[in-house]
């Protein structure tokens, strides 16, 4: 996996944060906690989904849960190279 693979995947996230979760743009940082940043059981379950449709790759709501969001990212960059 590239760099710019990974940093494309968080700028996708990062997009989806702001855009269909309406995160402030400041709050979305690399190192923020995704549980910080989706703040309810629905918004994890709609961010898997999200990311599901938009990068093809499945997540778990407890992935959402337990990283951060530059974590997050590398992991679905991770998966999506090894399609």
């Amino acid at each position: 996996m590239t760099t710019s693979a990974q940093e494309s995947v968080l700028d996708v996230i990062s997009e989806l944060l702001i855009e269909k979760f309406e995160v402030p743009s400041d709050e979305v940082r690399a190192n923020a906690p995704m549980h910080g940043l989706l703040t309810d059981s629905l918004m994890v379950v709609e961010m898997a989904i999200a990311v599901h449709e938009v990068l093809g790759v499945k997540v778990d709501e407890e992935e959402l849960g337990e990283a951060t969001l530059a974590e997050f990212a590398g992991s679905v960059a991770a998966r999506r190279t090894e399609r």
